[in-house]
């Protein structure tokens, strides 16, 4: 039996990875493609940011992959015969699926390593090179900590507590000012500020200035004060993006640092479990792909196995999307929003398996 399972392991693992491999390559040469075709970017720039992207683009083709794997696997065993070789011998489907599920759990675990450890900081450097040398942003940083936001843009960085997108409002907000020298000139303080078609506007707040001629700066508070800030609301959107330089348990914190000040974070707290969800969404797929890969060979092939799996697979994207959608409005649970697609396709998945042993 542990030749056979040898023999199976190494047959998924092929299948597994050159689906990964294939639909990596094929995602990457279109998105390169249309960044060649703006011609917006010089070659090298284009092909060093997308070769940066080849660790997320294969955890995100991963769970396709897996299903391909499994179909193509078991499906070609049938097709040869081997299939039935093995069950005369007492070598179930049971045990078949025993071995897959066990690599795809490694393949799971393996995901969410990359996940925590490897694709945040990867996306910070990402998203570092694309605006200081594609964009020609020298000046750009933007780091997102456990309890406060730093943004730089020219000769002034903002640290925010919070930001609302919806509101258009910062609560929580400093703004620090240098002259070309990178000397202090002026710090302001403000409780709350926000945007309107004339531009910002600051409430309950300090100003301090900074003289070199004199060693004492000088404090004067504020009820209400108009600043000229070249950045929008959309600008500071950008924040919301950058959760994802985030480790798992950085983001958890930066959760609970923003609830005791009490802000909204049903939208984060949504994209910290959907982060971990995805990282086991190979299993659903793999359990869905089973019961149509040791079927009757009469009733088609191969080909028509995968046409109704990846259609399976394009209505669990559809559910998961919906759960994503509804639990960022309050709608459902965070985590339940998340787990949800995962725990009904796969008791379906294993519902199928059942009635097909």
């Amino acid at each position: 039996m542990k030749t056979l399972d040898r023999y199976l392991a190494l047959i998924f693992s092929k299948n597994l990875a050159l689906g990964v491999l294939a639909m990596t390559a094929l995602f990457l040469f279109q998105s390169m493609f249309t960044d060649l075709y703006d011609q917006h970017y010089a070659i090298r720039q284009i092909l060093f940011y997308h070769w940066m992207n080849v660790p997320k683009t294969m955890v995100e083709m991963a769970p396709a992959a897996t299903m391909m794997a499994t179909v193509l696997t078991l499906a070609g065993l049938s097709r040869t015969n081997e299939l039935v070789a093995c069950f005369s011998i007492g070598y179930g489907l049971r045990r078949m699926m025993g071995l897959i599920l066990l690599l795809v759990l490694i393949e799971s675990c393996a995901i969410l390593f990359m996940e925590d450890r490897v694709l945040p900081p990867l996306f910070r450097v990402r998203t570092t090179y694309h605006y200081k040398v594609m964009l020609q942003q020298p000046d750009f940083f933007l780091d997102v900590k456990r309890d406060k936001v730093w943004y730089r843009s020219k000769n002034m960085i903002y640290n925010l507590q919070r930001f609302d997108n919806q509101a258009k409002t910062i609560f929580g907000m400093s703004i620090y000012s240098f002259d070309d020298q990178f000397n202090l000139l002026q710090v302001i303080g403000a409780e709350r500020a926000e945007f309107s078609p004339k531009g910002w506007k600051l409430y309950n707040g300090t100003v301090t200035v900074f003289s070199p001629d004199d060693p004492f700066p000088l404090a004067k508070e504020f009820t209400e004060k108009e600043v000229f800030i070249s950045e929008t609301p959309k600008d500071f959107q950008e924040i919301e993006k950058e959760v994802d330089g985030l480790r798992f348990r950085d983001l958890r914190s930066y959760i609970k640092k923003l609830k005791n000040s009490g802000a909204d974070t049903k939208a984060l707290e949504v994209k910290l479990q959907s982060r971990i969800s995805l990282c086991f969404v190979p299993i659903v797929m793999c359990l869905l792909a089973v019961p149509f890969s040791v079927g009757n060979r009469r009733s088609g092939g191969v080909a028509r196995d995968l046409g109704i799996c990846l259609l399976m697979t394009l209505f669990y994207w559809l559910f998961y999307s919906t759960g994503l959608s509804l639990g960022s409005k309050g709608a459902l649970p965070p985590w339940l929003a998340a787990w949800l697609p995962s725990i009904v396709f796969g008791t379906l998945g294993a519902v199928f398996i059942t009635r097909r042993q």
